[in-house]
């Protein structure tokens, strides 16, 4: 029988996923109406709802008579029942927090702690038939799921063979990507230290365990449920055949940045890694605006600005030309990454001095797919990394004596507020962030 205590394993590097350059995550259609299943860093797989006879399919059993295939691939497959290690009472993030009370502080506001309750995920898993194979990244421990899913009818995503799981626990369940996901195996809690100190549990040293190998069993992820589902999730990948792979940057290294500090209060300051793993910025609740908000804390830009105007100051009648540079300078994969909802917009206005827009220009930067009646992706022009592009813009400065600025704002998207609108999002849940702006003075 095939070992999946190490289910992360099962991607030693990502492979090519093909022609089309994937995401993370990937939206669903109901004819031609946007549906998105979000999660983790801003990702998740994707599904389509379809209704009626998909419907009336889904969770369907076995006579005994059908083909049942077995689930190969790795997004199909949750890790295996984890019993608590000797001396621990239970597996959840709350006991791991009674020691390591920074690290739970990070992960608990992290987007990994809300994988499973996240709204925009909720709205479109219920859209997408509750479809099994979705949640096993947003729930990715069998202990966190009701059924225990062993094969597909026919190769049918919408026809599992599944049992009730008697080991279901479903408080663990509301800690969606909790620490046991990374850190517990076969009884020991997994960790980067072969000599803990003092620790009242097992601990196992496995540095190639806990490596971007863990980061791949979700966030690269390529399939076609039929012709209008498909999951695209593909940031491995954009990290394997970029230049970063080469150089030793890796996932951790920018989604765990490095940190001295006791593991423990009162321990032996250690160098380890935060556990907040930001992503695109974009907070996942707002007690105000939902459009433009500020990053969550801790938010580093992956993308350098440089916004440059051929004179320092202009005149009446004068051509002023500018232009904004865009740099992919730290991501070690395309931006945006993940989800195929993600985009950014670039948006530059010539405005007076009574706040009035003389000119204004908006660039998108992001995929384009058509999901209905089969999904296609239409269009791409996300910055790889490393990657340079520079967007001009021209206005003439009037003749009349009054000041003109020029402002640069760059928006990083989760959603339309179409889409938004249309999956029943709450109005807490924020879908954009403003991540720079910039004003610069034309003339005095």
């Amino acid at each position: 029988m095939e070992d999946l205590s190490r289910r992360s394993d099962m991607i030693d590097e990502p492979e090519s996923s093909g022609p089309e350059r994937g995401s993370m995550a990937g939206l669903s259609r109901w004819k031609g109406t946007p549906l998105l299943l979000a999660g983790v860093f801003a990702a998740a797989t994707v599904c389509v709802c379809r209704g009626g006879d998909m419907a009336r399919k889904a969770w369907s059993g076995t006579t005994g008579n059908e083909n049942v295939e077995p689930l190969t691939k790795h997004w199909e497959k949750v890790i295996p029942y984890q019993a608590p290690p000797e001396d621990l009472s239970s597996i959840s993030a709350e006991e791991c927090g009674e020691c390591h009370e920074d690290i739970y502080a990070e992960w608990k506001s992290s987007f990994h702690a809300v994988a499973w309750e996240d709204p925009q995920f909720q709205s479109e898993w219920a859209k997408g038939d509750s479809l099994w194979v979705c949640i096993n990244c947003h729930i990715p421990l069998e202990n966190q799921q009701p059924y225990i899913v062993t094969g597909k009818i026919d190769g049918d995503y919408f026809r599992p063979v599944k049992r009730k799981n008697p080991r279901y626990d479903p408080l663990l369940r509301e800690e969606s990507i909790t620490c046991a996901v990374c850190h517990i195996r076969d009884g020991a809690v997994i960790g980067p230290f072969a000599d803990p100190v003092d620790a009242p549990h097992v601990v196992k040293q496995d540095t190639v365990f806990l490596s971007r190998r863990i980061c791949f069993g979700c966030h690269n992820v390529t399939d076609v449920i039929d012709r209008s589902l498909v999951c695209v999730f593909n940031t491995g990948n954009e990290w394997n055949e970029g230049p970063y792979r080469a150089a030793g940057r890796d996932c951790i290294v920018c989604h765990m940045p490095e940190i001295e500090r006791p593991l423990v209060a009162g321990g032996p300051i250690r160098k380890t890694r935060k556990h907040t793993w930001i992503g695109s910025g974009i907070p996942k609740y707002s007690a105000g605006e939902v459009e433009e908000v500020a990053p969550v804390p801790g938010y580093v830009r992956a993308m350098d600005v440089r916004v440059h105007s051929s004179r320092e100051l202009y005149g009446p009648g004068d051509d002023a030309y500018l232009s904004v540079t865009l740099i992919n300078q730290r991501a070690g994969h395309t931006i945006p990454t993940g989800d195929p909802e993600y985009f950014y917009t670039l948006r530059m206005d010539a405005v007076d001095t009574a706040g009035r827009s003389l000119k204004s220009v908006a660039h998108r930067i992001g995929q384009e797919w058509t999901w209905w009646p089969a999904a296609e992706k239409t269009g791409d022009n996300r910055l790889d990394p490393l990657e340079s592009r520079t967007y001009s813009f021209m206005i003439r400065i009037p003749d009349r004596p009054e000041r003109i600025r020029f402002e640069v704002r760059l928006v990083v998207h989760r959603i339309t507020g179409e889409n938004a609108a249309f999956n029943d999002l709450p109005g807490h849940y924020p879908l954009s962030a403003l991540i720079f702006e910039k004003t610069m003075e034309l003339n005095r």
